[in-house]
């Protein structure tokens, strides 16, 4: 099978991935949790939201490894005032992805994506996308692997 053409890979280090489990089903409780680490003056790099099995919801979060202890803090008393169920964080991770115009026109990308980093035993911890991007948050320590196998599997501009 030919190459598919991308336009790049983003990486982003030093991250650190903060996981909201058992939060109550309201759409306040998301808003409350990103409110707050807004006011604190932390960005997320990437944000996932899903139903849980429970009924209720998780969220999953990326901020800078600089705002680490910021983040938990802040997270952690609101998931307390919202009674979530748990609060669990890994770090360090990175960010990896692949990005390009008109992606929702070519699916076959991110089965792509996803094969190769699992073929290489790369462990996807968080997978989210937009229009024109396929992401995943990876261990730290296989950044460089996730992009090496990356680089092998499509198709970069010169």
């Amino acid at each position: 099978m030919a190459k598919i053409q991308i336009g790049g890979i983003i990486k982003t280090g030093a991250l650190t991935l903060i996981q909201v489990l058992g939060l109550p089903p309201a759409t306040r409780a998301v808003a409350q949790l990103m409110a707050a680490l807004g006011a604190e003056g932390i960005s997320a790099n990437a944000v996932v939201q899903c139903r849980d099995y429970a009924g209720g919801f998780s969220l999953a979060l990326t901020v800078a490894q600089a705002y680490r202890e910021q983040a938990l803090r802040v997270v952690r008393q609101v998931a307390t005032a919202l009674n979530a169920r748990a609060v669990e964080e890994r770090t360090p991770v990175a960010l990896v992805a692949v990005y390009g115009p008109h992606f929702s026109d070519r699916p076959a990308i991110a089965g792509e994506m996803f094969s190769a980093l699992a073929g290489a035993g790369v462990e996807t911890l968080m997978i989210t996308t937009s229009i024109s991007t396929v992401a995943c948050v990876v261990s730290a320590k296989e950044l460089e692997r996730a992009e090496t196998v990356l680089k092998e599997t499509f198709l970069l501009p010169p």
